[in-house]
């Protein structure tokens, strides 16, 4: 395996949450706070998303990155750092938004939904698998009703679940999607899921 096929980016994050979580004191400093930032902390613009109210909260969320990290990367670091910037930026924007009256905010969902959707394009530009629609829209329906009960499906944490935060990382994945379907070719070195097994000698 070389290195272009050892996933450094999402090993790397993975690292920093989890150190965020286990070395940080007082985890309070790096909440996603509007207040906050507006007062000059504006750290707290990339950090809220990194850090995790509990240890659930962060294994689920690494979990979710482990997976879908790593097959952005094995078809373009370039497309993982896109999805992870824009996710930042569109669940932050919903957040520091007068729409949202959250006094704090943390975690890693809202922009994994980013990475989700821009994973799910990608394999369907290299592959026109009507499965990978299936998922996107699988993905879409499971975050309207999230935000219709106002609750997550899949998971259970100490900390109140924000829906709204799903839906800002999809539309990150939008952003990202429009922006790029103007080209054709095949935007990694990968052509599916299959990259990542044993027998793909390629």
């Amino acid at each position: 395996m070389t290195s272009r096929q050892i996933p450094l980016l999402t090993i790397g994050l993975t690292v920093i949450l989890a150190g965020l979580h286990f070395l940080m004191p007082d985890k309070t400093l790096l909440y996603f706070s509007a207040d906050d930032i507006a007062g000059g902390q504006i750290w707290r613009i990339v950090s809220g998303h990194f850090i995790h109210a509990d240890l659930k909260h962060l294994l689920w969320n690494c979990l979710g990155l482990a997976v879908l990290g790593t097959l952005i990367e094995l078809h373009s670091r370039a497309q993982w750092w896109a999805a992870l910037i824009v996710g930042i930026a569109s669940v932050s924007a919903l957040l520091l938004s007068p729409f949202s009256q959250l006094e704090n905010y943390c975690g890693l969902s809202g922009v994994l939904n980013t990475l989700l959707l821009v994973l799910i394009w990608l394999e369907w530009r290299l592959t026109r698998s009507w499965l990978m629609v299936v998922i996107a829209c699988g993905s879409i329906a499971k975050v309207v009703v999230e935000v219709y009960l106002g609750e997550s499906l899949l998971t259970n944490i100490s900390w109140p679940p924000y829906a709204w935060s799903h839906a800002a990382g999809l539309a990150g994945g939008l952003i990202i999607i429009c922006l790029q379907s103007t080209t054709s070719r095949p935007v990694g070195k990968y052509s599916s899921f299959s990259a990542i097994t044993p027998f793909n000698t390629r």
